[in-house]
């Protein structure tokens, strides 16, 4: 026994003072730990926030409007931080610094019928932009394209409104970028040129006969404001049965981590 414990035995009062400041010493360490993981959780949860708001977002693609870039069940990661920043339910950004290029696939809040739809920028301010039956005019020239083959024998066959007969698969080129289109040739979407306002970018879908864009004079140019960001690539890709229940019925496995083109 030490000479402190034998001072402490003699003095009851000593003795009980210094095993509540033993039993101090043993909680501070306990609290710490505590203290630190809520920094660390609260930390975590700020950074997925951050982003959430700012920098990536995950978006599903429902329908065919994209056919056969982007097919219905695909999931997409989307660039935020690219053109401008938005606040949690807001549909406009409350800052602008950048501006899509010509070919960005791009997410767009539709100012006709409030979603956020997927669309391609074929048109950038300036640009005067039509649809004929042969095909899309930039600056008073076709937009150059090369036939692959029919879309029934493409992956595309989702699209129950397509007549996959007449159906063709096109790869258009703008701007030194290359991607591929599908086009019945019906004409559903002819019009008269237009020319983009400043602030605004002119989207079409990639399946030309079944897309909502700016062919729909409800929705036309869209403004800078509403671009959400620009799909970067592939994560998840799933061909839902009908009425399915599971969180994939039928996974496009070749499909996972494909960039958008």
């Amino acid at each position: 026994m030490s000479d402190d414990d034998v001072k402490d035995a003699k003095d009851p009062k000593k003795a009980k003072a210094n095993a509540k400041k033993k039993k101090r010493d043993d909680e501070e360490p306990a609290w710490d730990r505590a203290k630190a993981n809520v920094r660390t959780i609260g930390g975590a949860v700020l950074l997925a926030v951050f982003i959430r708001i700012v920098l990536f977002e995950a978006f599903e693609i429902d329908g065919p409007s994209m056919e056969p870039t982007l097919l219905n069940g695909d999931r997409v990661v989307v660039a935020k931080m690219l053109y401008g920043l938005f606040l949690p339910k807001t549909h406009e950004a409350v800052l602008t610094w950048g501006e899509p290029e010509l070919g960005d696939v791009v997410i767009v809040h539709s100012p006709y019928d409030d979603v956020d739809i997927v669309k391609r920028v074929m048109g950038v301010p300036g640009d005067t932009v039509q649809q004929r039956e042969d095909g899309f005019y930039r600056n008073g020239e076709l937009v150059p394209r090369r036939e692959v083959g029919p879309c029934k024998e493409e992956e595309q066959l989702e699209d129950p409104y397509s007549d996959m007969d007449e159906c063709t698969v096109y790869e258009e080129t703008i701007a030194g970028r290359t991607f591929r289109i599908s086009d019945s040739g019906h004409g559903e979407r002819v019009g008269p040129p237009v020319t983009v306002p400043e602030g605004h970018i002119y989207v079409r879908g990639d399946h030309r006969d079944r897309s909502n864009d700016s062919t729909n004079p409800h929705i036309g140019a869209v403004p800078i404001e509403r671009v959400k960001g620009r799909a970067l690539f592939i994560y998840l890709s799933c061909e839902d049965e009908p009425g399915g229940v599971n969180f994939c019925d039928s996974a496009r496995w070749h499909r996972f981590f494909a960039g958008v083109r």
